[in-house]
């Protein structure tokens, strides 16, 4: 008896950069780039001092994202211990930033300022630690679309076809007709695939995306370049051996029971070999006519492409056509060709054409987009997508594993840098706990001194006016006390014509002696205030004659 599923383990080394987005983006307000790295953080875990928010929220008030920008990059000490991903850039990637961000680099005649907005598309991530991973719909959709063009065998779509291919695009006409129904009739419905998740942490860099033309075209003796910007995408590096790992699973149907789940039993696949065989006459088809178009135009990098054809020629390529490998291609950046049916006529590609002007339908792209170090690389450029998916692999696959070293040498040690990072980390932890204890002292400092102010004040009011006269006094004395033993002040010179303590002492000695509300207690009391205070204060400082001047005697009613 069969089991009722068959279940393989897929093993997928990435041959090229792969990127598959997610929908979010690394925007200059949630990461910095520093030594060819970028640390992506949430912003709001930084402390930040009075001055610093005080410039962030002026540049949000005026909606200044150029001052925004400028905020963060100067202020990346602030973020960076926050990182929670942290992803190496490419160096074009890396000047660029250092060169635009936060500037304008155009002004347009109305007078607007151009800037760089510097998104960066993320790839697909999971986890707390936010590493890639492959979605296995992509993977299903790239065997779905190999196993369509082996039944369609490059027949014409019909004028029917074409009109709904174009009026509807959730429609596809060609594949009710090859699968006899929808998506939900379709065979290849039961076929299961889970994610291809890492085994490791993947490789990974930001990279260009740029678009270059697949025909030479030349204006005023210089190439002309598609239009528009190169895009910045987190893509999965070339050269992880079997860095990711998934499952497939096919339901092996009981004959009497096959019919009632599929109603074309007889184009579900009840073997994953049909369709690696598809796959494979797919996808190697249109490699080796990439390679060849790009070699032609001089646009890929030729030690690489080499490299990728001598594997494709040994052991790795004797898998393939035996089944027990698959060449696929992943990602939005592959190119519509390897998204559509083989045959001339069969594509139909949607081609936007100039402003205003209605778009074409053809069965190839007049561009394609390319891996790039550099936003202006000419040569030396990587196709986007391509990998190898070993099926129930047994042992190793040496000639793969050492193309997958070589072509990693050179690339940033993460571990080393997630150590140098955690140690910036922890440095930074140290000086933020200092910085909020020394907040906190200054608190309780503070709060100290209003206690003693609030206790002074109640004292205060439970004196006599006389007394609390002779409390403000000394409290002045105090008050220059703690300036001179700083350094910044110094004594006062025994002078009752200058404004000051002095001053301030002699009268009060004299109204006390001569107002008839003065007390005799309250008398001795100023007589002692007086000459404790006076010589720490006043210089210089005669007693015997000060004694006389102020006559404590008197104060203290002494003869």
């Amino acid at each position: 008896m069969n089991a009722f599923l068959t279940t393989h383990r897929l093993h997928l080394t990435p041959l090229s950069p792969i990127h598959i987005g997610c929908g979010e983006d690394f925007e200059p307000t949630n990461y910095v780039i520093d030594d060819d790295v970028l640390y992506g953080f949430d912003p709001s875990r930084a402390t930040l001092s009075d001055v610093q928010r005080g410039k962030l929220l002026d540049a949000a008030n005026r909606a200044s994202l150029l001052g925004l920008q400028r905020f963060f990059r100067e202020h990346a000490a602030v973020f960076k211990p926050h990182a929670q991903v942290l992803i190496p850039v490419s160096q074009g990637v890396a000047s660029k930033y250092e060169q635009d961000i936060g500037r304008a680099v155009n002004q347009e005649s109305n007078g607007n300022q151009v800037f760089n907005r510097f998104v960066i598309e993320r790839a697909s991530h999971t986890g707390a630690q936010g590493w890639p991973y492959l979605p296995g719909s992509s993977f299903k959709g790239c065997l779905r679309t190999a196993f369509l063009d082996e039944l369609n065998q490059g027949q014409r779509v019909t004028r029917a076809e074409e009109l709904d291919r174009r009026g509807n695009a959730k429609a596809d006409a060609v594949e009710r007709r090859l699968l006899g129904g929808d998506y939900a009739t379709s065979p290849l419905r039961l076929i299961k695939v889970a994610d291809f998740m890492p085994s490791r942490e993947p490789q990974r860099r930001v990279l260009y995306a740029v678009n270059r033309k697949k025909k030479l075209v030349i204006k005023d003796g210089r190439e002309l370049q598609p239009k528009g910007i190169a895009a910045r995408k987190e893509s999965i590096l070339e050269g992880q051996y079997r860095a990711f790992t998934s499952e497939v699973v096919l339901p092996s149907l009981d004959p009497h029971t096959e019919p009632k789940l599929t109603p074309t039993p007889g184009l579900r696949p009840r073997t994953l070999t049909p369709i690696v065989h598809a796959t494979n006459r797919y996808h190697l088809a249109r490699l080796r006519r990439e390679l060849e178009l790009l070699a032609s135009r001089g646009l890929v990098n030729p030690a690489w492409q080499r490299s990728v054809e001598q594997l494709l020629a040994g052991e790795l390529g004797r898998r393939i056509q035996a089944g027990q490998a698959m060449l696929v291609r992943l990602g939005r950046y592959g190119g519509a060709e390897s998204k559509t049916l083989s045959g001339a006529g069969v594509a139909q590609i949607k081609i936007m054409q100039g402003q205003g002007m209605p778009p074409v339908f053809m069965d190839s792209t007049k561009t394609v987009w390319l891996a790039a170090e550099h936003e202006t690389d000419q040569k030396h450029l990587l196709p986007f997508g391509w990998a190898v998916v070993e099926i129930d692999p047994e042992g190793e696959l040496p000639e793969l594993q050492a193309w997958c070293q070589q072509q990693s040498q050179g690339r940033p040690d993460m571990a080393q840098l997630r150590a140098s990072f955690e140690a910036e980390k922890a440095a930074a932890a140290r000086r933020k706990a200092e910085l909020e204890a020394q907040a906190a002292a200054r608190a309780a400092q503070a709060a100290a001194e209003q206690a003693a102010a609030e206790e002074r004040a109640r004292a205060l009011q439970a004196l006599s006016p006389n007394l609390r006269a002779i409390e403000a006094w000394r409290h002045q004395c105090e008050e220059l006390l703690q300036k001179i033993s700083g350094g910044n002040f110094r004594k006062k010179p025994p002078d009752a014509g200058r404004a000051g303590l002095y001053q301030d002492a002699a009268r009060l000695a004299k109204t006390a002696l001569e107002a008839a509300d003065w007390t005799a207690p309250e008398k001795s009391a100023l007589a002692d205030v007086l000459e404790q205070y006076l010589p720490q204060v006043i210089s210089p400082w005669d007693p015997k004659e000060q004694r006389k001047k102020l006559k404590f005697a008197a104060l203290r009613g002494q003869s």
